[in-house]
């Protein structure tokens, strides 16, 4: 091996000694690329290849190709190009060939050496490597779309792309991949083979005559189209290639012919109705007879928003569920962003299909959220209040374990002033919710503090014994307004109550050791407890406590009590973190050790 890998850096000497004799590189940076590229032949010549030692010799030549090119443009270096640049290339070419032949399973290799001649302009190479790839891999229908669009782009050969699709959908004739790819290929070919004016008078002869024949010109996507609809029954894919031919111009009959199909097939198909009606909001035929909607032919805006909603108003009798209302509201909602035409019109049909959705009970949160959005932007008066106010109570009667319906009815009664109706609709909520009520305790804590200080440790008690998620989560909030409206030493007393109730709470140590580094004074037996509470309660699965208390000693407590604070946070943590720990108390070490010297030299 050694002898082969020698062999192979000799042949290498003249291309470095040609990039010194021009001045690309000196002395010193020609004997490192030598040595990083003898390290890599020994990689991947060893006895058990590595696809990553290869991946890294590639990329290393890669970068040294686009630094050669960077030196030649900034110092106008333009000759010995053969000897130089087209050697880095055809390194890279032989090392993905290599790597190919070692590793034919990853197809990862296959797809990026042909990114490389395509930016290298190999072309020769990719198309032998092809023919390779899907011998190898023509059990994957991405590899025969990779050699489509390879023959379509880079080759311009429509023939070789059309039979390399043909053969991958004859192994795969159920992959969506390749019936797209096909269906976009002879969409292509078709308007490439006539112009506009003849598609149209084809068109305009076979609307007069009243045949029912697709135009020449359409009739191999057609066929494609066939297939697919025969083999993938998903409304999803059907529509996808719907899609696809309103790219094109002049694809009318092939557009009718799809829509057809998909309402006889898929009139279940909640995204067909969905379809069906955006088709109609943008004005493109329809074929006759296909929906239970007068379909004929309007241009205004208005005419083209009504028969859209025509068409969801029957989807939503005829499929019932949530997910048809959610299209349809979806829908006017995207109408409704418009606010330059029709504002007032376009606003009736949203509130008639909210109104409606909440009526069958098939209205999702997110919906009963921007009905409230709407109302509460609209202007205040009487009716709109009351409405607001019926939609708040229709809202969280439908869903009643929403969070965010209860906060937009209790907010309607804070806003308001309504007091009384905040405590029954507060005691309502909390009582559905239970321990998903804490943003509803932490509104009615703002809203009793701004109005009625007095009452506030009246709400943290009722917290503190109402559900234990709860009172978990109020304890930090309930000891910083002891500290900052009464006084530290009540604050502790109540700490010292709560840290031992059930169930613990880490945030609770964290904000009481904050809250003891704020006084004036700070007492070290006091604002050590809650470090000493922390690593007792959180002190096996969680390092960052520990480090904390570290901190502490080291900062505002005794350095020397450091060691002892180590030794027992591994002994406590498990085995896993206990190594963590050790990594970050040496970085915090080390640190301090830096701007200790730093303070030292300074001074």
């Amino acid at each position: 091996m050694a002898e082969f890998v020698e062999k192979r850096c000799e042949d290498m000497i003249p291309e470095l000694e040609q990039m010194e004799r021009i001045k690309l590189f000196d002395k010193n940076e020609i004997r490192g690329i030598a040595k990083k590229r003898k390290e890599y032949e020994y990689k991947i010549q060893r006895h058990t290849k590595c696809k990553e030692d290869y991946l890294r010799y590639i990329q290393y030549e890669m970068d040294l190709l686009k630094l050669v090119r960077q030196r030649r443009d900034k110092l106008g270096i333009g000759q010995k190009k053969s000897d130089i640049d087209y050697a880095i290339a055809n390194k890279v070419n032989q090392l993905y060939t290599q790597a190919i032949h070692k590793f034919q399973d990853d197809v990862r290799f296959w797809i990026a050496y042909m990114k490389f001649c395509k930016h290298m302009r190999f072309h020769s190479s990719t198309s032998r490597m092809i023919g390779r790839m899907l011998q190898v891999h023509q059990d994957k229908p991405k590899c025969w779309h990779i050699a489509a669009r390879w023959e379509i782009e880079e080759n311009q050969n429509i023939q070789n792309a059309r039979q390399y699709l043909l053969r991958g959908l004859h192994i795969h004739p159920d992959s969506r991949l390749l019936y797209a790819d096909s269906f976009r290929l002879e969409l292509d070919e078709a308007l490439s083979k006539v112009g506009d004016s003849e598609m149209k008078d084809e068109k305009s002869d076979t609307v007069a005559t009243g045949e029912d024949t697709m135009p020449d010109e359409l009739k191999r996507a057609n066929v494609i189209y066939l297939q697919a609809f025969k083999r993938i029954k998903d409304i999803k894919f059907i529509i996808e290639l719907l899609d696809i031919t309103k790219e094109y111009k002049n694809t009318e009959k092939l557009q009718n012919k799809i829509v057809s199909d998909m309402v006889q097939e898929y009139a279940h198909e909640p995204l067909m109705w969905d379809t069906m009606a955006k088709r109609e909001l943008k004005g493109l035929v329809q074929p006759s007879s296909t929906m239970e909607v007068d379909s004929s032919e309007q241009s205004s805006l208005r005419d083209r928003i009504s028969l859209c909603n025509e068409v969801y108003q029957t989807a939503v009798k005829k499929i019932k569920t949530e997910e048809m209302w959610s299209l349809y509201i979806e829908c006017i909602l995207e109408i409704n962003h418009d606010t330059g035409s029709l504002p007032n019109f376009k606003k009736k049909l949203l509130r008639n299909a909210l109104s409606q959705a909440h009526q069958a009970k098939k209205l999702r949160e997110k919906y009963y959220l921007q009905w409230i959005n709407m109302l509460n932007n609209e202007k205040k008066d009487e009716n709109t209040q009351k409405k607001l106010l019926e939609v708040l109570t229709w809202a969280t009667e439908a869903l009643p374990n929403s969070v965010n319906l209860w906060q937009a009815r209790l907010r309607y009664h804070v806003i308001l002033g309504e007091d009384d109706n905040v405590a029954t609709v507060f005691a309502k909520a909390t009582k559905i919710l239970r321990e998903k009520a804490l943003p509803l305790w932490r509104m009615k804590l703002l809203h009793v503090q701004a109005k009625s200080p007095e009452k506030t440790e009246e709400v943290f008690q009722a917290a503190m014994q109402g559900e234990p998620a709860i009172a978990r989560d109020m304890k930090p909030t309930y000891v910083e307004w002891l500290v900052l409206t009464k006084n530290i030493q009540t604050a502790r007393q109540v700490y010292d109550n709560l840290c031992l109730q059930p169930p613990s709470c880490l945030e609770l140590h964290k904000k009481m050791a904050a809250m003891e580094l704020m006084q004036p004074e700070i007492s070290l037996k006091n604002a050590r407890r809650p470090h000493e509470m922390a690593t007792l309660q959180f002190g096996k699965s969680h390092t960052d406590v520990w480090m904390d208390y570290i901190n502490f000693e080291m900062n505002h407590g005794d350095p020397k009590r450091v060691a002892e604070i180590h030794r027992r946070a591994v002994k406590s943590l498990d085995s896993s973190l206990a190594e963590k720990f050790v990594t970050q108390f040496s970085l915090l070490k080390a640190k301090a050790e830096n701007s200790m010297e730093s303070t030292v030299s300074t001074s």
